[in-house]
């Protein structure tokens, strides 16, 4: 589907009220014919009344499977992460599109006044919408592919006393280390770490086979966590930041440490601060936007519903105490 909206003034025009939104969504989920989400039933489902009280709920279509076996019933939203919403599909759509095309994302405390939502539900939203871009299959990167970790969190020096006397000249400690794989020309892969404070080769590297191609052409810094690669990889070139060399030819890291620059802009300059436990779909977002740059901002918010199935995330979750991985 082609969109024409180039401003958010037309995006809501497109998108007009909720019986437009619904069209929309039962469209692409459906592809013309409702599929039961329970059961996968295509058999032409029963017609139901829906039984919201809320109005905009009301002009939602509401079905029932024909199937005798299942006969549950269920709506376009059902199995998707806007069930059990109580906000309107136009509020997510903008949600949606907001996050879509704003390089370094939007805060929750913004995207509430925009959407006309509490702060609480706007940063919820977020995070839902963070776990529907999320690649659950990401193919594995081949040709050049650069490898480097960071840390986020902040300056130890600004620390509390006690925090500051427990590092011996490390700066890493409540950090949480990000590694970033880079395909040069092609896509990102991020993963964090939110239970330790650094990474080794124990952690990177079966990470890295996982990830990689075998026949992949590997480019790192020197950190030793990546020795030896060279005989697992088609090859494995290292340029020695200790010694200031950060170019030999076609052999350096500055692809992937950019991202890394888009990443902590994002962080730091719109969030501010974010938890260990949530810092992985801060990347999936950042990795979205940097593998899908050279599509518009239309096109952008289009492909976000290719992973509408998605597993949604309730705000009990996110707010337990134990990491979320």
């Amino acid at each position: 589907m082609n969109f024409e909206f180039k401003t958010i003034g037309e995006f809501n025009e497109y998108f007009k009220d909720e019986a437009a939104c619904y069209v929309f969504l039962e469209r692409e989920r459906w592809q013309g014919y409702v599929v039961c989400p329970h059961c996968g039933s295509t058999k032409n489902p029963y017609s139901v009344k829906s039984r919201s009280k809320n109005p905009d709920f009301s002009i939602i279509p509401s079905y029932r499977c024909s199937e005798r076996a299942c006969d549950l019933p269920f709506t376009v939203r059902t199995g998707t992460i806007f069930e059990g919403s109580k906000i309107t599909l136009r509020k997510w759509f903008q949600a949606a599109y907001e996050l879509s095309i704003r390089k370094k994302g939007i805060s929750s405390v913004e995207l509430a006044q925009r959407i006309d939502v509490s702060q609480k539900t706007a940063w919820h939203m977020n995070h839902r919408l963070r776990m529907m871009i999320d690649e659950t299959s990401p193919e594995m990167l081949t040709d050049i592919v650069e490898i480097d970790e960071t840390y986020i969190g902040g300056n130890t020096g600004n620390k509390r006393k006690r925090i500051r006397e427990a590092v011996v000249g490390t700066g890493y400690v409540n950090k949480t280390p990000v590694v970033g794989m880079l395909q040069r020309g092609g896509k990102v892969l991020t993963v964090a770490f939110p239970n330790t404070d650094k990474v080794d080769g124990s952690v990177l590297k079966p990470l890295i086979r996982e990830r990689v191609s075998l026949g992949a052409n590997l480019m790192t810094d020197g950190f030793g966590a990546y020795a030896n690669l060279h005989k697992e990889f088609a090859s494995h070139e290292i340029v020695n930041h200790a010694k200031d060399e950060y170019v030999r030819g076609n052999i350096h890291t500055n692809s992937v440490e950019g991202f890394f620059s888009q990443l902590k802009r994002t962080v730091y300059g719109t969030h501010h601060w974010v938890s260990r436990k949530h810092l992985q779909r801060y990347c999936t977002e950042t990795s979205f936007k940097y593998n899908e740059r050279g599509l518009s901002s239309p096109a952008r918010f289009y492909i976000t519903f290719k992973n509408i199935n998605n597993e949604k995330i309730t705000y009990k979750e996110l707010t337990e105490k134990k990491l979320i991985y």
